[in-house]
């Protein structure tokens, strides 16, 4: 009889208790984040993108949504602190930028969690950090930008570099054929596809993912460092992209290799499982619904379906 009372208080059954959690996944999703939070003593707030979703890159309302969670949290509960978990393939560069002045304005400490995939933009906004947390699988990626390509009603990223390199090569193709008294034309008439002026494009894009990664650098995370060190450290993220592929992973070891302050949560420690099973439920949450991305903090969350857009 004693056990039978025992049953009764414990509230519902588990069962019901499960589906209470699934019907109600923005409070799981709230409680996630408070347990992150209890382990670090810092704020937090999270940016989960739908990584193969047409539109779930960073762009520039991104800012505005996480402006509008920040203002729905209470920030002084760990003063002057913020952490913002990123998944995200990457996109716009002035995104980036926009998203990390932002974070910075609600506090004087800003880490950048990355649970699994920070690419392109995403790796230019955890520069702007003060430091990186990642743990041994997680994933950062070469900054070169991409840029988006429209067709039909499918948008698509390619990087930057491919143009740029895809037309100096037919360039040089067509004068090594007039050397050897070859016929160029093939390779004029591809010329000729080309829209100069997207090249010039594409450069300045490369141009301002160098600009923008060196001023965070210099201001945040390597301040104090002399000018060729954080050179190095922007060409490096430069490179690995020109050298091998845009998608190419940069983990932990060499990120620090690299240059950048990376903080490492070893693997099966309580922070790791905080961590995974929140990017794990934000993650599952977008792919299930088919959102672009999924914003969430202690107090709340923002579902975004964003339209296909013509550029």
């Amino acid at each position: 009889m004693a056990k039978q009372q025992k049953q009764g208080t414990t509230g519902k059954g588990f069962g019901l208790s499960l589906m209470d959690r699934i019907q109600n996944e923005s409070i799981v999703h709230q409680e996630a984040v408070r347990a992150v939070e209890s382990l670090t003593k810092r704020n937090l707030i999270c940016y989960t993108s739908f990584l193969r979703h047409p539109v779930g890159i960073i762009i520039q309302e991104d800012g505005q949504f996480i402006e509008t969670l920040l203002r729905s949290v209470d920030l002084s509960q760990y003063p002057d602190t913020l952490d913002l978990l990123l998944h995200t393939p990457g996109g716009d560069p002035t995104a980036a930028e926009r998203i990390v002045m932002t974070c910075r304005s609600y506090a004087k400490s800003f880490r950048v969690i990355v649970p699994q995939t920070a690419m392109s933009a995403g790796t230019l906004i955890a520069m702007g950090a003060d430091s990186i947390v990642m743990t041994e699988t997680s994933e950062l990626g070469p900054i070169d930008p991409q840029m988006i390509i429209t067709s039909g009603q499918e948008q698509t990223l390619r990087p930057a570099a491919a143009f740029v390199d895809a037309y100096l090569d037919l360039i040089n193709k067509s004068q090594e054929a007039i050397k050897k008294n070859q016929p160029p034309h093939p390779y004029i008439e591809l010329l000729r596809k080309v829209d100069p002026t997207w090249i010039q494009v594409c450069l300045k894009a490369r141009e301002l993912a160098r600009t923008i990664a060196g001023e965070f650098l210099r201001r945040y995370m390597l301040e104090g460092k002399d000018n060729a060190t954080i050179d190095k450290t922007v060409e490096s993220f430069m490179k690995e992209g020109e050298l091998l592929s845009h998608g190419r992973i940069i983990r932990y070891a060499k990120a620090q290799e690299y240059g950048l302050n990376i903080d490492v949560v070893p693997k099966g420690t309580p922070l790791d499982h905080a961590i995974w099973e929140l990017h794990a439920r934000c993650e599952n949450y977008v792919q299930s619904r088919g959102l672009a991305k999924y914003f969430v903090g202690r107090s709340g969350g923002l579902n975004v379906q964003t339209q296909r857009r013509s550029l």
